[in-house]
């Protein structure tokens, strides 16, 4: 999945935190994590 190059970095962290993601990693890219209804995690 793409986001497009002008959207706003905090708008697109929050918004992807409200479906579940979790941050890990921030630096030149940003790593969020997931956790499924089975229990297993999703980079």
């Amino acid at each position: 999945m793409k986001f497009p190059k002008d959207a706003p970095k905090t708008k697109v962290i929050k918004t992807l935190e409200l479906l579940g993601f979790e941050m890990v990693r921030v630096g030149n890219h940003i790593s969020m994590i997931r956790e499924n209804p089975e229990g297993g995690k999703h980079l």
